[in-house]
């Protein structure tokens, strides 16, 4: 039996570094339906997003959003399929202030 579970966490995303949105849990998979990324900034400003899997497959590099302006990566019935242990990363530009919203659903094995 498998027992399923949905989430979103939504970050205020920390200027200069590498932000993780969540890590998959030991025993669980993640089934990413959506990525919101939005600046707050009030300037034109970049961003990058990872999806780390024992390597770092980068699928957004150097990203420019202006003021208000946002990305969504998946919804509509697309879906990211994450092993335990793989989590999701957005970097966005130092001095720049970014939001991020990832709505997913944890499936474990009972």
């Amino acid at each position: 039996m498998f027992r399923e579970e949905y989430y979103s966490v939504g970050k205020n995303l920390t200027a200069g570094t590498s932000n993780t949105l969540f890590t998959v849990p030991t025993g669980y998979e993640a089934r990413v339906t959506m990525l919101f990324i939005a600046n707050g900034s009030g300037s034109t400003e970049g961003y990058s997003a990872a999806w780390h899997d024992g390597e770092t497959i980068t699928f957004q590099s150097n990203k420019s959003l202006g003021d208000g302006a946002y990305d969504q990566f998946g919804g509509e019935g697309a879906f990211l399929v994450m092993t335990e242990g793989d989590y999701l990363t957005v970097t966005p530009d130092a001095g720049s202030t970014f939001t991020a919203i990832v709505s997913f659903m944890l499936v474990k094995s009972d």
